[in-house]
């Protein structure tokens, strides 16, 4: 990239500081014409001085200058700290653009930074998800790319299977059979180690998937069997709104919960039941029920403090197909003790005895909802995980093909035929990291980055 771009990297609005970010080969040039000729700006130095609009004093700034490749992203950067004025961000802005500069696109900065080899993709994306992480969790999960341990598990994994592979296409060059033959069960192995790796791998998906976006919950039951207290009595305020008569909750009401760093999003929804008063809460039914179909986990409530109605197994039976898990919440033990007495609760794999108005059973059920994502994210190995779409995909189709090449291999099929299978898994993997992903593609990645990143 030959033009030099700009852009603020602290939010927008007045404070009592903001960043500039200036990079590329035009850096130092522009340096020298906003602060009237200074030309000492010794690398990775801050240095304090005037920026002129013209003849006008535009600011007292300090300038730190990173000289290429020693910067973020491989390029002559400079970084000016300036007050936090709106107007001074802004106008420095115009002044670089003017003398040359370009306003940079959504995570330019990184994405000049991956072209030069600063990163690599894995780490890239990592870096977006620390800057969105909202929680301890992803906090972590976003540090492990970031850091580079998901790049180095799938940069061993590549190397083992280069060698397998060469190992297996020297062998094909070898017209006058002078080297000894493949030895099958060692690359037998070795295709199965890779493969279940890359099947553990990809088992990791869920979990990030739950750490990143968080854990998608649903309250769902009969209508006044206290789902909006559950919810209320969860979040540790009144979220949502509570009265004795029946359909209070006409529509979806959502809030985040933070437990023990995991991000759990909650849905308090309308209550289910055959003939809806008005229009009002057939929709809000309507709506339950998308709710439902979205969520991770879904949190059923049934009053144990009356007899369950048909209707309510009914609604029961339908959240069990939905093959997700269900907690059942036997709600109101402080007017029935016997939780028993319930029949849902012999057909439950999981279920939780509260009352909502004395909050006994609230931090049972807190840790119930915790443990569909803590325990599967025990199991990661060294806390390495994949976390979206694209990365699940890849790890599937690169293992997919391995297992092929075993098959391949266990019946006798030619040395073509599985080291065929083998290069698509390589080309998956390089996909992953980034080393022949398509321009497109990487415009998707980088247009989720934050300006200024």
């Amino acid at each position: 990239m030959n033009s030099t771009v700009c852009a603020p990297i602290t939010a927008a609005g007045q404070s009592a500081v903001a960043l500039v970010r200036l990079s590329g080969p035009d850096c130092l040039a522009l340096l020298h014409r906003l602060t009237g000729g200074k030309k000492d700006f010794p690398p990775r130095r801050q240095v304090f001085c005037r920026l002129y609009d013209g003849k006008t004093v535009l600011d007292e700034a300090l300038i730190t200058y990173f000289k290429a490749p020693h910067s973020f992203t491989g390029e002559d950067v400079a970084e000016f700290a300036l007050h936090g004025s709106p107007y001074i961000r802004g106008r420095l802005l115009e002044l670089l653009c003017a003398a040359g500069a370009v306003p940079a696109q959504r995570g330019e900065f990184s994405y000049r930074a991956f072209l030069n080899g600063k990163m690599d993709l894995l780490e890239a994306q990592g870096l977006c998800d620390l800057i969105s992480a909202g929680n301890k969790a992803a906090h972590d999960l976003a540090l492990s790319s970031l850091d580079g341990r998901l790049s180095e598990k799938l940069n061993r994994l590549k190397a083992q299977l280069t060698d397998t592979l060469a190992q297996i296409e020297v062998r094909l060059d070898d017209v006058d059979e002078e080297m000894p033959p493949l030895n099958e069960a060692q690359t037998l192995q070795s295709l199965q180690t890779c493969a279940g790796q890359l099947s553990r791998l990809g088992d990791t998906f869920s979990v990030g998937k739950f750490i990143k976006e968080g854990l998608k919950t649903a309250i769902v039951g009969a209508p006044n069997c206290g789902k909006s207290s559950l919810l209320n009595a969860l979040v540790g305020f009144d979220r949502a709104i509570v009265a004795d008569q029946s359909g209070t909750t006409r529509d979806t009401v959502e809030e985040t919960l933070d437990l023990d760093g995991q991000k759990i999003i909650l849905t308090d929804t309308a209550g289910i039941r055959d003939h809806a008063l008005d229009p009002a809460e057939q929709e809000g039914m309507k709506r339950s029920l998308r709710a439902m179909e979205k969520a991770d986990v879904v949190l059923f409530v049934a009053d144990l403090s009356r007899a369950l109605a048909p209707q309510e197994q009914a609604l029961w039976d339908d959240v069990q197909k939905q093959n997700k898990p269900v907690i059942l919440v036997l709600n109101k033990s402080d007017r029935a003790d016997d939780a028993a007495c319930c029949p849902l609760a012999q057909q439950a794999q999981y279920s939780v005895t509260l009352s909502c108005k004395n909050g006994q059973g609230i931090d049972a059920l807190k840790k119930q909802i915790l443990a569909f994502v803590s325990a599967p994210a025990a199991r990661a190995e060294d806390g390495v995980m994949i976390s979206n779409l694209r990365q699940y995909r890849a790890v599937v189709d690169a293992q997919t093909e391995l297992e092929s090449a075993a098959v391949q291999l266990t019946r006798g099929a030619g040395l073509e035929i599985y080291a065929e299978h083998i290069r698509t898994a390589l080309r998956a993997l390089k996909d992953l990291i980034g080393e022949v992903t398509a321009d497109d593609v990487l415009g998707v990645i980088f247009s989720k980055f934050c300006m200024g990143k």
